[in-house]
């Protein structure tokens, strides 16, 4: 009698059910919010980063403050501005010396201020910081450029601050660094930010201020957005100006992305975690440990398909044949041929590794593995077979020497064999492909590969290059 023990069938975990059950309401729900048109595209986002300083915020703001702008609002944006950071009447009425500039060095192509108001008489510095970090000395650098260092009324400069949620500039921005050319080690009189006639200033010693000073924030709730609300509510009502309330309300998306406070439109797996309490639960810890053994399980299954599934399995008794002769790293010449300019010179770094798997960490993208045709009718060492990776998509199909592609794809008509026209042509001079993402539907078919699609039309396309009677070395596979 064997004293075996058998191990207790597993029990079916309720929780994990509903789990899934509710993954799937949601992929549900995200499908139905985006055939109803709900989404979170950005135009500026899609085009410059969301926290350009630069190129978005600086520019950005610049165009709504200038009275000169194409909005032909004159100085009404401006004036929201002043009255609501509390310096109503900071300039002097319809001054025609007023001047706004944007990224404007004062001296030469040295300290480039980010914004720069002024009417001769008064002055406000607007230095821009989302991401960035503070430069040496640049504070000090920007108030002497300007010479409020030897302005007699510190009550006419205001230096503006304007973060994500920072109170002042760091003690590097506000000292010159050190210098070896003149054997300073550091800077003698740093500026620093102190209370001076109950307001902050800036200023080298307590009580003797060279400017006013003023943080302001990017956040919700704060002066950024009350003045672009009050600005969209001042030209809401005309639509002219309706380009110009699309305009402001784009940007405000924009600073809570930058500032990760954007809610997205559509149900994020995020949100779903943290309103049904998975996001710090055993369900969570149990997934982080699927996720890693599924990323081990694809990176398998790319592998086996890339080599031992073809060059054992499906294509094994053509190469043994001389139907077929595969390519490695040592005969790479072979593809030489095939390839365009830009990989020509390298065939052999397209040359599957594992090392190289699309699902490890620092993988290398665009690596596949390929079959030369060495008896096809008419095109015989004119034609690879190839599955292959990008850096998104699964690629299967064939490539042809130059001059050949007609003869080829006239054959795959006759065949029946449905491939695009030239979706590798960064690689190939010639390739007929079809292509799925890989780390979705891709990896779904090469988990099964022997009932793959990549395998069928593989299949076929054997079929299509290789003559009738050579077909006798790979029947039945």
């Amino acid at each position: 009698m064997s004293n075996t023990t058998v191990a207790p069938a597993p029990q079916r975990d309720p929780h994990w059910a509903r789990l899934f059950e509710e993954f799937r309401a949601l992929e549900e729900t995200r499908s139905w919010q985006k055939a109803q048109g709900q989404n979170d595209f950005s135009l500026l986002g899609s085009v410059l980063s969301v926290n350009d300083e630069v190129r978005l915020h600086t520019r950005f703001l610049f165009a709504m403050l200038n009275p000169g702008g194409k909005h032909y609002q004159g100085r009404r944006f401006l004036e929201l501005f002043l009255q609501i950071i509390g310096e109503e009447g900071w300039f002097k009425p319809y001054s025609e010396s007023l001047v706004v500039r944007k990224e404007y060095c004062p001296v030469d192509n040295e300290d480039q201020i980010d914004l720069y108001l002024s009417d001769g008489t008064r002055t406000i510095v607007i230095e821009n910081k989302l991401n960035a970090s503070d430069q040496p000395g640049q504070i000090k650098r920007y108030l002497r450029a300007i010479k409020a260092d030897s302005e007699d009324n510190p009550e006419n400069t205001l230096v503006i601050y304007l973060t994500k949620g920072r109170s002042r500039p760091s003690s590097t921005a506000l000292a010159y660094p050190k210098s070896k050319a003149n054997g300073v080690e550091s800077d003698p009189e740093p500026l620093t930010v102190f209370e001076h006639n109950g307001e902050l200033a800036l200023g080298v010693n307590v009580g003797k201020p060279w400017a006013r000073y003023r943080s302001l924030t990017y956040r919700s709730g704060h002066a950024v957005h009350v003045w672009l609300d009050a600005c969209e509510e001042v030209v809401k009502h005309s639509a002219p100006a309706d380009n110009i309330v699309w305009a402001i309300r784009e940007y405000r998306n924009v600073i809570k992305r930058a500032t990760k406070e954007y809610r997205t439109n559509v149900e994020s797996l995020k949100k779903h975690m943290e309103e049904k309490d998975y996001a710090g639960g055993d369900f969570h810890r149990d997934a982080i440990k699927m996720t890693a053994e599924l990323r081990k399980a694809h990176e398998g299954w790319l592998h086996e398909a890339m080599t031992d599934q073809l060059t054992e399995g499906l294509f094994r008794a053509a190469i043994e044949a001389g139907t077929l002769e595969p390519i490695s790293r040592l005969n790479a010449e072979l593809l030489e041929p095939f390839l365009s300019d830009a990989w020509a010179d390298n065939p052999q770094e397209l040359i599957y590794r594992s090392n190289r798997n699309f699902f490890k960490s620092g993988r290398k993208l665009k690596q596949g593995t390929f079959f030369l045709v060495k008896d096809g009718l008419r095109l015989g060492g004119q034609t690879l077979l190839l599955l292959l990776y990008g850096k998104q998509d699964l690629h299967v199909g064939c490539a042809f020497l130059p001059g050949t592609q007609e003869v080829g794809k006239a054959k795959l008509t006759q065949s029946n064999v449905g491939l695009k026209d030239q979706t590798l042509e960064s690689i190939f001079k010639a390739a007929y492909t079809q292509s799925q993402p890989l780390e979705h539907s891709g990896i779904l078919s090469l988990s099964n590969f022997s009932k793959s699609s990549e395998r069928k039309l593989l299949c076929q396309l054997m079929d299509s290059f290789v003559p009738e009677s050579n077909k006798e070395a790979y029947n039945g596979l």
